[in-house]
């Protein structure tokens, strides 16, 4: 048993799905028989969102108690503690008790980047997991204590590969995935005779329009996923499956997108209304027929081979997902459960691929699901491959 700090950005940004995307971490390793401590700090000021009323501030308290009804609610043993870097206030512990924490725990979990302390360097063994690639390497997300880690890992599993478009920024990146908890998903798979029952549910999918938009780089731009669900825009009038977009972003823009789509026949839903409940999330992915998504433009452009936290959560609920190629087709079996599409075209052949034997796909998706992305695949062997072997040997920089 390891003691491991987990850092993320559960308590200031509390939507539903970013709190999975870290708490699959956090129960993962409590249910492998880890002592977790999840740490996290104030980043910049108002840097904590409150998802009911959308208006940002610097009391952590509605994101701690989103953060701590996860951990009751699934049984968890651990310590949730959260530093304000501006005015050195501390929740959940005292400043004496974290640097005690800290400096005994066997491996700190650096998951985004977006938080750092010096204090972090009191940890034996320091590992950053890069969540977005491309916007990570080039210094967008986890430029604050870059060269002060003893391993980097990656979802983008290509970075490294001839293929791959992504700088290394003369770091050694290992390929990782996101975990998923699959109990709490809870697969119901669907018998045969109640397939067709599920014909008139839409495939779904949550997403950020804009994000933080698009960059340059080097003379080239990298963008977000906007450009790329405006690509797909007359999908719907080439086939007769329903595709639903729960969109989330800047209201006003937003609300002029929608009518586009609405236009061409998507169906719109307010992703801040489904994202603002745990509950409401669960359910909304759970009644899906299933997932599809393009993804952000940047990670298609450099074949990052990127998977999305959001798509194993569709798979561990028997789900199965069509989504655009960012080259997780090099490393990922696709065709059943998991159809990769690269254009309009093939992403009409995947839906009717889909929707000619869905019960398949549907057993597909759990098996996918557990045989790559299940916390007790993914986090042993990043634990393993971190703890196992020599740090100087891991680290490309001197520490």
């Amino acid at each position: 048993m390891a003691r491991i700090v987990v850092c993320g950005y559960m308590i200031r940004h509390p939507v539903a799905g970013n709190l999975l995307a870290y708490f699959h971490y956090v129960l993962g390793l409590h249910n492998l028989g880890h002592e977790v401590l999840y740490l996290e700090e104030s980043g910049w000021p108002e840097s904590c969102y409150n998802p009911i009323n959308h208006n940002y501030n610097d009391d952590p308290g509605f994101g701690l108690h989103a953060v701590q009804t996860l951990i009751n609610t699934y049984g968890v043993n651990a310590t949730v503690c959260y530093v304000n870097r501006d005015t050195g206030t501390v929740y959940g512990a005292d400043w004496q008790e974290i640097k005690q924490m800290l400096k005994t725990a066997d491996l700190l979990l650096n998951i985004g980047g977006v938080c750092w302390l010096p204090e972090f360097l009191l940890c034996k063994h320091r590992v950053l997991i890069d969540m977005d690639p491309f916007f990570t390497q080039i210094g967008t997300f986890a430029a604050e204590g870059r060269n002060e880690y003893h391993a980097y890992f990656s979802y983008g599993v290509n970075i490294g590969q001839p293929n791959c478009g992504i700088p290394s920024d003369g770091i050694k990146w290992l390929p990782t995935v996101p975990p998923v908890v699959p109990e709490i998903w809870n697969p119901i798979l669907i018998p045969k005779d109640s397939c067709e029952e599920r014909v008139d549910l839409p495939f779904t999918t949550i997403a950020n329009w804009n994000a933080y938009g698009g960059v340059t780089y080097k003379g080239e731009h990298y963008g977000q996923k906007d450009q790329e669900f405006m690509r797909l825009l007359e999908l719907p009038s080439y086939c007769s499956q329903k595709l639903e977009l729960a969109l989330a972003g800047k209201d006003a823009e937003i609300a002029e997108v929608a009518k586009s789509l609405q236009a061409a026949g998507w169906l719109i839903r307010d992703g801040k209304e489904i994202s603002a409940n745990l509950s409401t999330y669960i359910t909304y992915l759970t009644g899906s027929r299933g997932e599809f998504s393009v993804a952000k433009q940047a990670y298609v452009k450099t074949r990052s081979g990127w998977f999305s936290d959001r798509t194993v959560c569709y798979l561990a609920a028997g789900r199965p997902v069509i989504l655009q190629d960012t080259g997780f087709s090099d490393w990922l079996p696709t065709g059943q459960g998991v159809l990769a599409f690269s254009c309009l075209q093939s992403a009409v052949s995947c839906i009717e691929r889909v929707n000619t034997n869905y019960q398949a796909h549907c057993q597909a998706a759990v098996e996918l699901a557990e045989q790559f992305f299940s916390y007790k695949v993914v986090l042993p062997k990043l634990l393993e491959t971190v703890l196992t072997t020599n740090r100087t040997h891991l680290s490309p920089f001197p520490v």
